[in-house]
């Protein structure tokens, strides 16, 4: 049937036979004056379904190629990005701009602590928690506790967290508050573990809460270089170039990952050992500490780049601050014990350990290798190692130092009126 329809559906579009069927009345010639119309469309004959069919199938495969191509392009030309250094310096290496950055930066950010440090210790003086601890609360409570207690009694509270919820202080009272207060359209499920986590994030000291902090900055900057649109402003922002001219990129790819693989080794560093160091030094003194070390060690790098052109590469990372704070847990903990992760069930000793890993550095720094910062690893341990015995002392001298000036500041103050 499909040998004998094929031409003589062809046979019908010839010329000579269209005119001389058009003038007759035949079935024949009404038949072809049909198919003139709708050529190849016989709607209900296998030929008109094949033609419809082939039509559909067709034009489907050309949008999905259309598209495939399309979304290739596009992939394309953000996989083809490739960094290029641009900045005011015209590509030389500015050796005077990053130094006067870091001793501003630094002396700004050790007065601010320190601020921060002297207010928070007011703070504390002031409230009798500080002095009476749990005797204050037997002997008839604060402020704080009344405050407490009326959060707590709140029925939405109540069916949240039930009638016993034992809280850590008056701000982790006013967080499970506004999480109760939450409209009632979001499942309470969702809001019993948001609570959850309100609970845990209050039982932590202050110390790990300023380690989870950087941990968690760092995890939003490492989800920034995976989308690719972003790419050009990570590399202009969180990316340090020597040859750019910024300073500020000293601060920035402190907090800057590019690999998963980076994150995670400097993460489990940090908040392995940065909690033990926080709570000992003050969270105040910890991250002026530790913003210092990443700025002082990523200068350390930009310094010495010119000496050898292979040395004048970005960077970006954590490690130098990380390293920091393993040599200063190391001086405030010489005996302790540490598992590495290639070797987890055999302990050594961190004044074993870390000074072995440093001559790595060392070795690497003189010879010139590329696969790590292997300068600002050793500056960052050294300076760790320093800032326990010597760096501390200078801290306390300088809280005693803006207490001793506010004092006389608000005597006079006093004498004034």
């Amino acid at each position: 049937m499909y040998g004998i329809g094929l031409p003589v559906v062809a046979s019908f579009r010839s010329p000579g036979l269209s005119r001389a069927l058009r003038a007759s009345t035949t079935p024949v010639s009404i038949l072809h004056r049909s198919l003139s119309k709708r050529p190849f469309n016989l709607p209900g004959t296998v030929l008109g379904n094949q033609r419809r069919y082939a039509q559909g199938r067709y034009s489907r495969y050309d949008q999905q190629q259309y598209e495939q191509q399309h979304q290739d392009s596009r992939y394309e030309e953000e996989s083809q990005w490739e960094y290029r250094p641009e900045g005011p310096s015209g590509g030389r290496v500015l050796l005077f701009r990053p130094i006067v950055w870091t001793a501003i930066f630094t002396t700004g950010v050790y007065y601010l602590c320190t601020e921060s440090f002297i207010k928070h210790r007011e703070q504390l003086r002031q409230s009798s928690h500080y002095y009476f601890g749990r005797l204050g609360n037997f002997y008839g409570g604060s402020t704080d506790d009344s405050q407490i207690a009326d959060l707590m009694r709140d029925p939405k509270v109540q069916s949240l967290v039930g009638w016993s919820h034992a809280v850590t202080g008056l701000s982790h009272a006013k967080a499970l508050s506004r999480v109760a207060r939450l409209p009632d359209w979001i499942p309470l499920e969702l809001k019993r573990t948001v609570a959850a986590f309100t609970d845990r994030w209050h039982t932590l000291s202050r110390g790990q809460r300023c380690v989870y902090t950087i941990a968690a900055l760092n995890a939003v900057v490492l989800g920034m270089w995976q989308i690719p649109r972003l790419l050009p402003f990570m590399a202009r922002t969180f990316l340090h170039d020597p040859r750019t001219g910024r300073s500020y990129t000293l601060l920035t790819s402190s907090f800057s990952h590019r690999e998963v693989w980076h994150f995670a080794f400097n993460t489990i560093g940090l908040v392995s050992f940065g909690s033990i160091v926080a709570d000992t030094m003050s969270t105040e003194q910890f991250t002026a500490f530790y913003l210092s070390a990443g700025v002082i060690s990523g200068l350390a790098s930009h310094l010495l780049s010119p000496l050898r052109a292979a040395l004048i590469m970005p960077s970006l990372g954590a490690s130098g601050a990380v390293y920091a704070v393993v040599g200063a847990s190391m001086m405030l903990n010489p005996d302790s014990k540490i598992a590495l992760i290639f070797l987890p069930f055999v302990p050594i000793s961190i004044s074993h350990a870390f000074p072995a890993l440093l001559a790595y550095d060392f070795l690497g720094a003189i010879l010139g290798w590329q696969k790590f910062g292997h300068v600002a690893h050793l500056t960052g341990g050294l300076l760790g190692i320093a800032y326990v015995q010597w760096g501390m002392d200078q801290w306390a001298q300088l809280v005693r130092a803006i207490e001793v000036h506010r004092a006389k500041r608000s005597k006079q103050n006093s004498i004034g009126r």
